[in-house]
């Protein structure tokens, strides 16, 4: 299948990996004018109203900001869904693809992460993806589901060459989101097989096992 191109092309380097996983950090726009006084109304449900916004809130700055979302493709019938919720300069990026079969042959690049029993990788461009079964359901072709997300506030430390670790500015909210996003899209939209057992709590990085180069 080809992939549609996206509606900007500060995103192309994402998209152009994601074929096999979520690939290098949000490049988002230049600042725009604000007022310090102005709230950004963060909607209780974002992505067409697929994702809780519960854990984007840390992500995003509050003050200042205006909310936007570019979420024309996510949530339809297509194998691919991408979603970018933004307030000012900081954003959140988050994605799905139906696997298209290339898990056998997918070994995941960067730091071994899980949820239950979806696994996947924390990459070194700060993103996280995760692999989650969904069998047998209306809206995908084969066995497996990508899913991953990643924001500018961790895409900025990789940018400043720094190195992902437990103290990296905004890492945990990704985990929290990520795994909020992965069992909304599961559970509620694509009613994936065993999604409810998906566990509570943040996507589990396992700093301990040797990263994937």
């Amino acid at each position: 299948m080809r992939l549609k191109p996206l509606l900007t092309t500060r995103r192309k380097g994402i998209v152009a990996t994601l074929t096999l996983a979520l690939g290098p950090g949000i490049w988002w726009a230049t600042h725009e004018l604000r007022s310090d006084t102005q709230v950004a109304n963060i909607p209780q449900r974002i992505c067409h109203n697929r994702i809780s916004s519960e854990k984007a809130a840390p992500l995003l700055p509050t003050k200042g900001s205006k909310y936007t979302e570019d979420a024309d493709t996510f949530g339809g019938w297509s194998s691919l869904g991408t979603c970018e919720v933004k307030a000012d300069d900081s954003a959140i990026y988050v994605a799905y693809q139906d696997a298209l079969g290339h898990k056998r042959n997918y070994h995941p690049k960067g730091i071994p992460v899980s949820l239950g029993k979806a696994h996947g990788s924390l990459t070194t461009e700060g993103a996280i993806n995760l692999y989650v079964s969904c069998i047998n359901t209306p809206r995908t072709v084969t066995k497996w589901l990508l899913i991953g997300a990643n924001a500018t506030v961790v895409d900025r430390e990789v940018e400043a060459g720094k190195k992902l670790n437990r103290s990296t500015r905004g890492l945990r909210a990704l985990t929290e989101f990520t795994a909020q996003a992965v069992r909304d899209l599961t559970q509620d939209w694509f009613k994936c097989p065993g999604a409810d057992q998906l566990p509570d709590g943040p996507v589990t990085i396992h700093w301990d096992k040797p990263a994937v180069p």
